[in-house]
């Protein structure tokens, strides 16, 4: 059997660009992952102490793969899902956000303090 090489060529390309669409996902030392649906969309989440007491750091991490994303309804998707576990995490109390960003469009990364 002989291989076409004008038929081997698309399908090169389209591994190549496959491979390259697919970014390792972000991880947080010393947290572990908890996967969570919200919206029928289903996300990642890390929670990681730091040094300080009552201090957090946490990654909302989308768990599909996202085309073409909208940064704003990402972001929005991310602190729905934050919020929920920054409650968890201060049993209830009131947090303050020190800092956030959101990376590639979709990933949500937040430092915060869980208050009196």
């Amino acid at each position: 059997m002989k291989i076409v090489p004008t038929l081997l060529a698309p399908a090169l390309l389209a591994v190549v660009l496959a491979l390259g669409a697919c970014n390792t996902k972000a991880t947080l030392n010393d947290s572990q992952v908890e996967t969570v649906k919200v919206d029928g969309r289903l996300f990642e989440v890390r929670i990681a102490p730091t040094d300080m007491a009552d201090e957090y750091r946490m990654l909302v991490v989308r768990a599909t793969l996202v085309i073409n994303p909208d940064p704003e309804a990402e972001r929005e998707r991310g602190w729905t899902v934050a919020k929920q576990y920054m409650d968890r995490t201060c049993k209830g109390r009131r947090y303050q956000v020190l800092d956030n960003d959101l990376t590639d469009y979709v990933n949500l990364q937040t430092h915060f303090r869980c208050l009196g």
